[in-house]
């Protein structure tokens, strides 16, 4: 027991290392150690001789790990109930799984909880599986399980020194099977052993640091790209034209923009245009809000004193890749622009630039934009007197009447007889006039716009409270209904055109001017070059909301599409609701679904926000939303496949050294031996020095094999006379080709598959 312990303890240590380092910080070793112990219990029954006690007890185990990990307690699991807990489980399970190809590694497990949680699950699991192996002493299956565990994390981020993990695992399987053989036979040469082992750890850890051996190019194979051929430019507008029937993102990734904003890493969105009027069915582009200019300042409506100085200006160069369109981006509210060389006219229009014609291939052009650094508390006290122009955004239907502001006497009583009066033959305003009372219900007595803002984004993102799922094929609409009204009241599953719009129209029912802002979400950052490589993948809607004296400001309501990094957004992890000075807007914020919010940017059934947030900057947000490239299960099968040929060919390629040869006398002896290895492979030990006579009469016995043919022809070619024996071994070669099919022909399946990919016979 104590040399099971020893040995599980060092696999533990091992995975436990190689999966935390999918991870950027955060770990709670307290979790960690409780995946470990957990995982122990199921070995600890084989250990003391109750192997059919470990499927219960690891059933349990894992019951136990997944609720620890889930944060969902079992008790939930009540038939008959609206309580669950395999649904949820299983639901965040998958959401976290998936989210690993949905963005850039080592993650922040406070960005991504399901990953965390799948990581730690991963660790109970291969822990679990090594301390079985160990406990049964099975030291080839342990090591193959410790070199599965440890490699699986190695391949999703090499890192800047990946061999040295290999290292590592070479350690502890060399250590694992050390530790069986002394606890099973005596130790020979145990010095020259330990020594040979210290040269190969020793040469692997050089070849790690060595750039002739570990290049980057070759050990990071995700990013192998042999032709880097130009990608054809593609357009995005299906991803922000309005439209609810649902989207799908081409399977291959086409990168559009090169952005480099000077000074310390920043993630920001990047905004391409605003859908500022709402049809009754949809949002669409305005570009009549004013006189086209070809001026490089732009003088939208709104921009605020603050903006117009320029040290609070953020600088963006962009280069374009391959996109179609006629936009230029720049994030949150642009306030001047430098438009690519040799373009022939470029039009201002609002807080929007369009050029006549497309964009093309490596053109270049610099965008100034103000983007405020404000805290909650700031927010919260910037009242509800706008400028001129923006009480247009207070329009529920394309050219209709302004509702009330927000901070109206009596609003309530009064928009229903606003409503009444003004819309009551205006069916598209009925048709979503429920969505005024369900914005009521969520905000409650909000005191502020801005409390009213955080409440309704935390509530679209969080799946306790709301219960919205990110799906980009959501189910149609009921007949006659708004699609945004039956998103809201039924089906609960949209993309950003639903969660954008959504709030939008929301927040101008309660009298907060509000808009849909279209671009991109950041993308991935390169350090190397300083710069966001923007793809089609990040193209996003989300929402833009007025605040006297701090102008438009971006809320993402969509889970698993955004993860806005402002400090004032309930989607940010550095979100803090005390900071707002008003103890009656800490209150509020208290019974709220904003501190749900806080944790549970993933809860069970929501999918994962696929975005890394920097807590150091004080806007936008980190995200990189990728196609599903091959699938983790998919990568675990081929490893296995792969390994599964190596070990046939191997055995294909001794096979046929052992009968190469002419001698009779060595044919003879490769026969039993060959015959040896195969009962060998099949868990049927016999000793080396088995006679031909031993050999044939275990397979009658034990597998009811008529072996005697087999038996006398090698007898023959071993002892008998040269010529007799030529004339033998042909025989026995044939024979022995006949009892190993007859031997197949007893053995299910899985005994024939583990019988070929078994190491035994290799060993002999």
């Amino acid at each position: 027991m104590a040399r099971t312990a020893l040995l599980y303890i060092l696999s533990a240590l091992l995975v436990a290392t190689a999966w935390l380092r999918l991870e950027n910080g955060g770990h709670e070793l307290r979790e960690v150690a409780l995946m470990v112990a957990l995982a122990f219990l199921p070995a600890v029954a084989v250990a003391v001789g109750k192997p059919r006690w470990a499927i219960a007890v690891g059933a349990a185990s894992l019951l136990a790990a997944c609720s620890e990990a889930f944060g969902i307690a079992v008790t939930e699991a009540r038939p008959g109930s609206q309580h669950d807990f395999f649904g949820p489980v299983l639901g965040a399970f998958k959401d976290g799984f998936l989210n690993f190809y949905d963005t850039d590694l080592p993650f922040r497990p406070d960005a991504f909880p399901f990953m965390h949680d799948v990581v730690l699950v991963a660790i109970f699991a291969f822990c679990a599986v090594a301390g079985v192996l160990v406990a049964a002493r099975k030291p080839v299956g342990a090591a193959l399980a410790l070199v599965f565990a440890i490699g699986w994390p190695a391949t999703l981020v090499p890192g800047t020194q990946p061999v040295t993990l290999g290292v590592l695992a070479l350690a502890g399987v060399l250590a694992v099977l050390f530790l069986f053989r002394a606890g099973a036979r005596p130790v020979r040469g145990l010095g020259q052993g330990v020594a040979v082992a210290l040269v190969l750890l020793a040469a692997a850890a050089a070849a790690s640091t060595s750039g002739a051996v570990s290049k980057g190019a070759f050990l990071d194979w995700q990013r192998w790209d042999f032709y880097n051929r130009p990608d054809t430019p593609v357009g995005v507008g299906y991803v922000w034209n309005s439209h609810y029937g649902g989207i799908h993102f081409p399977k291959k990734k086409t990168v559009v923009y090169r952005i480099r904003v000077p000074g310390p890493e920043r993630g920001l969105y990047w905004r391409a245009t605003t859908l500022d009027d709402y049809t009754g069915n949809g949002w669409q582009e305005n570009l009549n809000l004013g006189p086209a200019s070809e001026r490089d300042q732009i003088d939208a409506a709104g921009l605020t004193t603050k903006a117009r100085d320029q040290k609070n200006w953020v600088r963006q160069d962009v280069t374009v890749a391959s996109i179609r369109d006629t936009h230029l981006v720049g994030s949150a509210q642009p306030v001047r622009w430098r438009p690519p060389s040799g373009t022939a006219s470029a039009d201002v229009r609002g807080n929007i630039v369009v050029l006549s014609n497309a964009l093309h291939r490596d053109q270049r052009y610099t965008v100034w934009s103000y983007v405020p650094r404000v805290k909650p508390s700031q927010l919260a006290k910037a009242g509800v007197v706008y400028p001129t122009g923006i009480e247009r955004y207070l329009e529920v239907i394309q050219g209709g009447a302004r509702v009330l502001p927000f901070a109206t006497p009596n609003r309530d009583d009064l928009m229903h007889v606003f409503l009444d009066a003004t819309y009551q033959d205006d069916a598209l305003v009925q048709a979503n006039r429920v969505l005024y009372d369900v914005a009521k219900r969520v905000v409650g007595d909000a005191p502020t716009p801005y409390a009213a803002t955080v409440a309704l984004e935390s509530w679209f993102r969080t799946f306790k409270e709301g219960g919205f799922r990110y799906d980009e094929q959501p189910p149609t609409p009921v007949l006659g209904e708004p699609a945004l009204v039956d998103f809201v009241t039924n089906t609960k599953r949209g993309y950003c055109q639903h969660f954008a719009g959504a709030m939008t129209l929301m927040l101008r029912y309660l009298g907060i001017p509000a808009r849909v802002a279209a671009g991109f979400t950041s993308g991935s950052y390169d350090s190397s070059k300083h710069e966001w490589k923007v793809t089609d993948h990040e193209a996003h809607t989300w929402v833009e909301v007025y605040f006297p004296g701090w102008g438009w400001l971006p809320f993402d309501p969509t889970p698993g599409r955004g993860l806005l990094n402002a400090a004032y957004s309930s989607a940010s992890p550095v979100f803090d609701a005390r900071d707002f000075g008003n103890p009656d807007l800490q209150g509020f914020l208290g019974s709220s679904a904003v501190v749900e919010g806080l944790r549970s940017q993933g809860r069970p059934g929501q999918q994962g926000a696929s975005g890394a947030a920097n807590p150091s900057t004080g806007v936008g947000g980190v995200t990189v939303v990728r196609d599903k490239g091959p699938s983790i299960v998919m990568l675990a099968l081929l490893v296995l496949l792969a390994a599964a040929g190596v070990v046939i060919g191997l055995k294909a390629v001794r096979r046929a050294l052992r009968f190469a040869g002419r001698d009779p006398r060595a044919l003879a002896t490769a026969c039993r031996r060959d015959v040896i290895g195969f009962l060998a492979d099949q868990g049927f030990d016999l000793p080396p020095s088995a006679t031909l006579a031993d050999v044939g009469r275990a397979i009658e016995r034990y597998f009811a094999v008529d072996a005697a043919p087999f038996v006398r022809s090698a007898t023959v070619a071993r002892f008998g006379p040269p010529k007799e024996a030529e004339k033998a071994v042909e025989r026995a070669r044939r024979e022995l080709r006949r009892v190993r099919r007859d031997l197949r022909n007893q053995m299910s399946a899985m005994s024939r598959i583990r019988g070929a990919v078994s190491l035994r016979s290799l060993t002999m």
